[in-house]
């Protein structure tokens, strides 16, 4: 028996060592995968010329650090490496406050003698401890060699596909607006517009893009605020692709202007997107000049960059599926799902399209869509009726995808060329979702990704019948900010003759236009227009009552419901009389404890008594709910209270309606 319960401890540990969970310290050296080379890449490596150069995954083992004290020197050696508004993000949102394992870069050492080995790097990991790179069979089978090389795999890659051509009718487009244009939709259907009316425009909230080529000099972009840009492709810093005649430099940037417009474009009259005020980083990751292929390799760079930056949200449309299988869509298979796993860990919401490969024979979302964090967004049309190209869950675990839907038919958005133009697309429908997780971030600096999205999935309209197709629906941005609510009031209790002054105020806004009104309050109340309650406690208003505040603002309507409670300062009295529900009995903290309360009709029968020893002297409430000792109601009339304390004995004439 111990034996087995040894040999199952050990099994334990071993898992533990093999998959720890993101945002939690791994092991400092893990063993090897055997073989090295994944069985799904062997099988093309065998195939392929010796001097074909494949894109590959190199993971080690390591990063050089094998004790506490070099751990802790290389966690020091990292303070520079992050602006501050990285680490505030991390501190507020993320699951893991401080730097750890997953933040050192990846061994230099072992770098460089994989440069000798004649891999050509492409980029570095440290969320991964890899890099990724070129190499042909020959290459690789030399690498797989290094005791400090843990796997080979493939650099997965999306092939992206022309837009979707779903019909859309004029409808679709919507009405146009004075300020908002055609953008009008879009907005107004997840209820931005109202968000925008309380003054949320993304203000504060970083948002890093990764898509193709921007075309910055657009109109729509004159008053965005972008921090920094990469292209990661090239490695450099110009993401502003250009056309010459027929031939596109760089890269197509018709994508990365699109996305970026529909989440922060601001052209009133034309197009304003949700977050129009947020700050911005772009990187190019998609080699739209190269057959419209991305590689993973290039997000995962990416999304360490953003998060060095300090992103809160990274917006991605991109979904990699080549060298991967359905059976792999389980959140911890995909290479650029661990990387996206671990940007949420890190504090960083992390938006990705669900793909448009439902009329397609693999018609489920793309890595990193299934993600667990990741919220994975599909699209609808104006009317809220699922788009036939939108990708489908569930996960291969069984997990609803995608998370959330948003119109991505008809959607307006800025044209490369100039001017403005209505596309289709998940792609578009992402935007959208993480300019509203922006709006509900600047209402919220605290939540953390996991927040965000449990608020914003609680607030859509599929939320206790989630499925497949839609997963939880067409959210509300402003529901899901939870920003229009009436500041907690904690029960009132008054003992007469005792004046209240209260104000009630919206929680976190401040604004004249907000008009307040009660109800069920005590008529001798005073309630003035900016929402001051002066009351003045008297004997006719003793008993509890509950009053509910409500505020109006902009169309919007909040409540609060409160407990109202008099009582008498000493001795005893009864109310309210008449009545019709139930009676109270008020003991004063001057009148003692109570010893017995008796019901009794106008003959002097004895209908309902209570006795109890657990009056402590400071005051207490009874109640009678003109029942008799069988339970029953009694018959309306004129009834007496005999009301006896170790202090005294009283009693109260009542009328029962």
């Amino acid at each position: 028996m111990m034996r087995n319960i040894f040999l199952l401890l050990i099994i334990i540990i071993i898992v533990i060592i093999a998959n720890p969970a993101f945002g939690i310290e791994p092991p400092f050296k893990i063993e090897p995968q055997s073989p090295k080379i994944v069985p799904v890449f062997q099988d093309s490596i065998k195939v392929a010329s010796l001097t074909r150069d494949f894109k590959i995954w190199v993971f080690f083992t390591d990063k050089e650090i094998f004790d506490k004290s070099a751990y802790k020197k290389a966690l020091t050696d990292l303070e520079n490496r992050f602006t501050s508004r990285a680490m505030v993000r991390r501190q507020n949102r993320a699951e893991s406050k401080a730097l750890d394992f997953y933040d050192i870069p990846v061994s230099e050492n072992y770098i460089r003698q994989l440069e000798q080995a004649g891999l050509k790097i492409a980029h570095q990991s440290r969320w991964l401890n890899a890099v990724s790179g070129y190499a042909n069979p020959e290459i690789m089978k030399g690498i797989s060699e290094f005791p400090f090389v843990s796997e080979i795999r493939p650099v997965a890659v999306a092939i992206e596909k022309p837009e979707p051509k779903e019909p859309y009718k004029i409808n679709d487009v919507g009405p146009q607006d004075t300020i908002y244009g055609a953008s009008f939709t879009q907005l107004d259907q997840i209820n931005i517009i109202k968000m925008h009316d309380f003054g949320y425009t993304g203000k504060g909230i970083l948002i890093a893009f990764l898509d193709a080529g921007y075309r910055l000099d657009h109109p729509a972009f004159d008053s965005m605020n972008i921090l920094a840009k990469y292209d990661f492709i090239n490695n450099d810093t110009t993401v502003n692709d250009t056309i010459f005649g027929d031939t596109i430099a760089r890269g197509q940037p018709f994508h990365g202007t699109l996305t970026l417009s529909t989440c922060g474009g601001y052209a009133p009259g034309q197009l304003i997107g949700p977050a129009y005020n947020a700050d911005y980083i772009v990187a190019m990751t998609e080699k739209t000049y190269i057959e419209n292929q991305s590689e993973e390799d290039n997000w995962a760079a990416a999304a360490e960059w953003a998060d060095s930056i300090g992103a809160h949200i990274i917006s991605s449309s991109l979904g990699y599926l080549d060298w991967y299988t359905y059976k792999d869509l389980d959140g911890k298979t995909a290479t650029v799902t661990k990387a996206a796993e671990l940007a949420s860990s890190r504090g960083i919401a992390v938006f990705n399209a669900a793909g448009n490969e439902r009329n397609s024979p693999f018609h489920y979302i793309n890595p990193p869509a299934d993600g667990p964090s990741v919220i994975a967004v599909g699209a609808v049309n104006s009317t809220g009726e699922i788009a036939g190209f939108s990708s489908v869950g569930p996960t291969y675990d069984g997990r609803i995808k995608p998370d959330l839907v948003a119109m991505g038919v008809a959607t307006k958005g800025a044209y490369f060329e100039g001017g403005y133009t209505f596309s289709n697309g998940t792609s578009l429908s992402t935007p959208l979702a993480a300019g509203a997780g922006a709006l509900i971030l600047e209402a919220h600096p605290d939540w953390s990704p996991a927040q965000l999205r449990q608020a914003m999935i609680g607030s859509a309209d599929r939320y206790n019948d989630p499925d497949t197709v839609y997963g939880y629906g067409l959210f509300d941005t402003f529901k899901a900010a939870g920003i229009f609510r009436i500041s907690q009031i904690d029960p009132i209790e008054l003992a007469v003759g005792d004046s209240l002054n209260l104000k009630v105020t919206v929680a976190g806004f401040e604004d004249s236009a907000v008009t307040f009104s009660p109800q069920n309050l005590p008529s001798t109340a005073v309630f003035t227009v900016d929402g001051e309650l002066r009351y003045k406690a008297v004997e006719e208003d003793i008993g509890s009552r509950e009053v509910e505040f409500f505020a109006l603002f902009k169309g919007e309507t909040t409540s609060l419901k409160v407990q109202f409670s008099v009582f008498l300062q000493g001795g005893i009295a009864v109310g309210p009389n008449p009545f019709s529900d139930s009676l109270r009995v008020f003991l004063g903290p001057d009148a003692g404890n109570l010893q017995e309360i008796s019901i009794h009709t106008v003959a002097g029968e004895k209908v309902w008594e209570i006795s109890a020893d657990n009056n402590n002297g400071q005051g207490a409430i009874f109640v009678w709910r003109g029942i008799n000792f069988r339970g029953q109601r009694v018959a309306p009339g004129v009834y007496f209270i005999v009301v006896r304390t170790d202090r005294l004995t009283q009693k109260f004439k009542v009328f029962l309606m």
